[in-house]
């Protein structure tokens, strides 16, 4: 018969050839890097204009980023660094490259959810932060889901359970509490109001003094910064019913957006969840932040069946 100890000796060998599959992908620094762009695919993909136009802009405006050019030949490579400086310094028919924007507005925040695991959830979030990356928009996104799969593609591994989408939680019931410890405790009749105590055990986290920024990492993506996930973040269902009973008033469900609420307005564009395959306390709370749900799902019936279910069961949630 099978142990947990045989179970331990199973994930260390999967260890071994994950750390040798990573050898064998990334750079020799063994960090995650981004490719440059051909010009081709600035001008016709990212920019939507003529490639000869934008060659012809290139060689007639001296300030302009001219990328790297090829030892044999004459084509370009450019990072996202300069076609985002491209795009801020060409107008092409007096029209400016750079995306809309709302004036005076937060970022938009998309929760990508569904029941069903395998729907392609993390792959979306993944190419919807990459689509908006490459059209110029400042991108954060947000791994609820404890298999870490979007931290993983984004290259970030070493990652502390303090600096997750739990720490974010525990931080906002310490602040929470304390503020509510603070406000005026004496009732028109005198009698002051039980004051609400937390254990050592979540204080001694130090993590009610964690700066909003502490938990935003960069990724290989000069735009695109990450809320990373762990897998040792999987305990967070069972912490949070636990934190629920130690402040029966504290509003779980708006810890995720308070903390976004407090992101300077302007810092980002677009903030996307990527949810765990369940409706739990780390994805309710995703869908009680975010302005738009978006639900993937396959063309066959389960997958059709199963979503049915996810939406019933979020509608009663909600």
């Amino acid at each position: 018969m099978y142990t947990h100890q045989d179970l331990a000796a199973l994930q260390a060998q999967s260890l071994k050839m994950q750390s040798f599959i990573r050898r064998q992908t990334f750079s020799p620094e063994h960090e995650k890097t981004l490719r440059r762009f051909s010009s081709w695919e600035v001008a016709e993909l990212i920019f939507k204009i003529n490639h000869s136009t934008f060659r012809g802009r290139l060689a007639t405006d001296v300030d302009l980023p001219g990328g790297e050019v090829e030892e044999e030949g004459r084509q370009r490579w450019f990072s996202l660094t300069e076609i985002n400086d491209l795009r801020r310094k060409m107008k092409i028919n007096r029209h400016s490259l750079m995306p809309k924007r709302p004036a005076n507005k937060r970022a938009i925040r998309v929760a990508i959810s569904n029941f069903k695991g395998g729907a392609g959830k993390s792959t979306v979030a993944l190419h919807m932060a990459h689509a908006a990356a490459l059209d110029g928009y400042r991108v954060l996104v947000v791994d609820f889901d404890p298999q870490a799969t979007l931290t993983h593609s984004m290259g970030l591994y070493d990652v502390s359970e303090e600096h997750t989408v739990w720490g974010i939680i525990a931080r906002d019931l310490v602040r929470e509490t304390d503020r509510m410890n603070a406000a005026p405790r004496a009732a028109e009749s005198g009698t002051a109001l039980p004051q609400r105590r937390l254990p050592t055990s979540v204080r001694d986290l130090g993590l009610g003094d964690l700066r909003v920024t502490d938990f935003i990492k960069p990724t290989a993506w000069p735009t695109i910064d990450i809320i990373p996930s762990c897998a040792n973040a999987a305990f967070v269902e069972f912490a949070s019913a636990q934190y629920r009973h130690l402040n029966p008033d504290w509003s779980f469900f708006a810890a995720v957006s308070r903390y976004l609420d407090a992101l300077a307005a302007d810092a980002y564009d677009l903030v996307i969840f990527d949810c765990p395959p369940a409706i739990g306390y780390q994805s309710m709370n995703a869908v009680f932040a975010a302005d738009v749900l978006y639900i993937p799902s396959g063309p066959g019936y389960w997958e059709y069946d199963s979503t049915t279910s996810f939406i019933g069961q979020l509608a009663e949630a909600l």
